[in-house]
């Protein structure tokens, strides 16, 4: 070819310089090495007349088309946060506050639909994938032919139903690039111009032909396939499906490839379809392709320019960072829904808005959980630039399903149930594990602001508690069932206040009960108590797992009324109140420190018996049955029960490589730890029984009732004395997966004698 095109050199009539196409193929992130390729490619002098590409060399190519030069388009890789961009991650400041306080993650969450259970197309909707390709043609919103870009540009889809591949040269040129590069259960398909797209590389990953056909006489492809694969390679889920892909349109490949007259195969190492962080290297490797074939490029754009004088035009666009708009429109919701929508946007137009406020509505709409397949499109019309939305309604009724493990509670299945109607949410859980709990809850919604819920829960909680050499103390068993009516503000997304009321029929017992029980004045085994209780809970931390800024406050006041019917004696109203706030700073970008205090007190009545009101401190698991569960490193699960407590807590996390993490803690402060009146009785039995020598007879006396007599009463200046102070500390490894965090934890304290071990396995829930 090139050697015709030196012979045409020679002539003296040129009827016109032959067109030069660039086709670049798909390969996920292994796409970025289009960037330095087309960087070599200018370098060289050779104009580029269309530009075509398939999956990720859809999105470099219209980039290109758009007019953004390479230097521009490396740019751009690093300022994103491909983390969030590919796993459509949503900053804790916009889930909303429910979400927030109940925060779960789930195995598998499968929507009902029309009487079937039906698992979901895709892992992600990729909302944040549709936002950046919004963003980044928004130079070119108006231009609805691809033709007419500053470089004329299509991409191809695959069309799930018909299995056709579906080329693009009209339309939104942000749905058309999201439409080719829709990775099969990655990302979820694209309904769009009638049909339902995935990615393109299943059908035509490399478009040669199409490019010929548009009037491309020279044809330079840039090819990521792998042609051969060898099996210790595919070493996992994800190599077999890039593998896959490419295999399924291998015969299109070796056919677009023989008609290439220049093609270029860059040597990509080991990066693969998902290494999005790698984009540097992988660029380098691009250029680093296109290098050696440089002198070809350079023979072509010689031997255009002998054919006649021409200028390479080179485009610099910029991003767009603001719009004008007159008006929002939404499309594929109910009018209800859609007016929510657009209220977000506010009623005043035409107004000015950044792409990031944009973007932060789009992000607010879709973190309610309320609508999938959420994009948006600005559209030129007579009136002005608009805002379209586009977004579907989510199944109103989901089945979800969780595990996890720690050896506070030990196994746990979670079954969540939920449905929405227009004002109302309905909500199920059903915990099948050694501690099941049942729990249903509806809340209407009155405003933006205000709701009411009314929850019916019924739970069982079974646990060890432990003395100071690590024994066994006692087995409690623990079946709670309650009413709870409440109303909550939430002025933002990250605070909300609740006032309630709570109707409680509580079961205690201890099931290791013994003769040193006759201390107490009776164990209560049956319960009814009304409790009214105020809720304050602020939180605007950056992760749940593992926060690196932001606060986590918690405040609960409770006045707790009791009923003679259930129990043997009338007992006050006592009152309590607990409160935990807790700052964490950032240190680096792979360090962080929390610091926080925790406080619980409580007025009225001395009990020392297992009741459910008093407060119980230990362990580091964050499956509080109860409210009234506070961790302590160091202490076993449940160690301590008291009616007074005030400490802080403080731990260093350290993102040490990838996904592994340690955490060291330590717990210090005051805690009036009423399982030292067990210790106490064993040792008036030992007086009784003479095993304490006659002459330490009555200072061991004098000082069990002074110890007796501390412990009952409510006076501070009893309690913050040095003998009740507890501190621990520990140490945390743990490893994140998909399925959740898998934690080791190995600490101890200085009123436990033992170490303590804590396994934790999975999300909370």
């Amino acid at each position: 070819m090139l050697l015709a095109f030196n012979a045409l050199a020679q002539d003296t009539v040129v009827p016109r310089r032959p067109k030069v196409g660039v086709v670049l193929s798909g390969g996920g992130a292994k796409g970025f090495a289009h960037i330095g390729a087309l960087r070599v490619i200018e370098e060289a002098g050779i104009p580029i007349d269309y530009i075509a590409g398939t999956s990720m060399g859809s999105i470099i190519g219209g980039l290109y088309a758009v007019g953004y030069d390479p230097d521009m388009m490396q740019k751009l890789c690093t300022e994103q946060n491909w983390d969030m961009i590919i796993k459509d991650q949503i900053p804790r400041k916009f889930i909303p506050l429910e979400k927030r306080i109940n925060e779960r993650h789930y195995l598998v969450s499968v929507p009902y639909k029309n009487g079937q259970l039906k698992l979901k197309r895709s892992i992600v909707d990729g909302m944040y994938v549709n936002m950046l390709l919004t963003r980044l043609t928004m130079p070119a919103y108006k231009e609805r032919n691809f033709s007419k870009l500053p470089v004329p540009f299509l991409c191809i889809g695959t069309d799930m139903i018909s299995a056709d591949p579906i080329e693009f040269t009209h339309g939104s040129l942000a749905q058309s690039i999201r439409s080719s590069m829709s990775i099969p259960f990655l990302f979820e398909p694209v309904e769009y111009q009638g049909y339902l797209l995935c990615d393109g590389g299943l059908t035509n990953n490399f478009p040669v032909r199409n490019v010929r056909d548009k009037g491309a006489d020279i044809i330079i492809g840039v090819d990521l396939e792998i042609v051969k694969s060898d099996p210790e390679v595919l070493d996992n889920s994800l190599k077999v499906l890039e593998r896959l892909i490419s295999v399924v349109s291998q015969d299109e490949s070796n056919k677009a490839r023989n008609e290439c007259d220049i093609l270029i195969r860059p040597d990509i190492g080991k990066a693969n379809m998902m290494s999005f962080n790698d984009f540097s290297p992988i660029i380098k490797c691009g250029e680093d392709g296109a290098r050696k074939k440089f002198p070809e490029l350079k023979r072509l754009a010689d031997s255009l320019k002998a054919l006649g004088p021409f200028e390479v035009e080179r485009h610099h666009t910029q991003p767009v960072d603001r719009v004008t708009i007159s008006g929002v429109q939404v499309e594929g919701i109910d009018d209800y829904n859609a007016g929510l929508v657009i209220a977000e946007f506010g009623d005043e137009f035409p107004a000015e808005f950044l792409i990031d406020d944009i973007e932060t509505i789009i992000v607010k709409v879709y973190s309610q959980g309320y609508y999938s397949n959420v994009w948006y499109e600005l559209v030129d019309t007579e009136k002005g630039n608009i805002i379209k939305v586009h977004c579907r309604n989510r199944s109103s009724l989901n089945f979800a399903l969780g595990m996890h493990y720690d050896n506070n509670y030990g196994i746990g299945i979670l079954l969540n149930m939920n449905a929405r109607t227009k004002h109302f949410t309905y909500n199920v859980d059903l915990n099948f594990s050694d501690n099941p709990y049942f729990k249903a809850g509806a809340t209407h919604r009155y405003t933006k602001m205000l709701s009411g819920t009314a929850e019916v829960t019924a739970m069982n909680l079974q646990t060890n508690l432990y003395n100071k050499k690590g024994n066994i103390q006692h087995a409690l068993r623990l079946q709670s069932n309650a009413l709870n009516l409440y109303f909550q503000v939430a002025p933002s997304v990250t605070q909300a206040i609740k006032l309630g009321i709570r109707f409680n029929y509580s079961m205690t017992k201890d099931l290791s009960y013994s003769a040193y029980n006759d201390l107490y004045e009776e164990l209560s085994k049956h319960q009814f108590s009304p409790k009214l209780y105020f809720n304050y809970f602020f939180n605007n931390e950056d992760q749940t797992d593992f926060p690196r800024k932001g606060w986590n406050i918690n405040m609960l006041a409770k006045c707790i009324m009791y009923d003679g019917v259930f129990s043997n004696s009338e007992r006050q109203p006592i009152f309590t109140a607990q409160a935990s706030i807790v700052k964490s700073f950032p240190i680096g970008q792979r360090n962080a420190f929390r610091l926080g205090v925790v406080g619980a007190s409580r007025l009225g009545e001395t009990i020392v018996e297992f009741d459910e009101d008093l407060f119980y401190i230990g362990g580091q698991s964050k499956m509080y049955y109860i409210d009234n569960i506070m961790s302590f490193t160091g202490l076993p699960f449940m160690t301590a029960y008291t009616e007074f407590a005030a400490f802080a807590k403080s731990a260093w996390q350290w993102n040490f490589y990838k996904n592994f993490y340690a955490i060291v803690s330590c717990d210090a402060g005051y805690i009036k730890n009423y399982m030292r009146l067990d210790e106490l009785v064993k040792t008036l039995d030992a007086l009784d029984t003479h095993e304490i020598p006659e002459e330490d007879y009555w200072q061991t006396y004098d000082d069990i009732m002074d110890s007796v007599e501390d412990m009952l009463t409510n006076r501070l200046d009893t309690w913050f004395v040095p003998k009740h102070f507890t501190m621990g500390a520990g140490l945390t490894l743990g490893y994140k997966t998909m399925f959740g965090p898998i934690e080791l934890q190995l600490s101890k304290s200085n009123v436990v004698d033992s170490w303590s071990l804590f396994v934790n396995v999975g999300y909370w829930f």
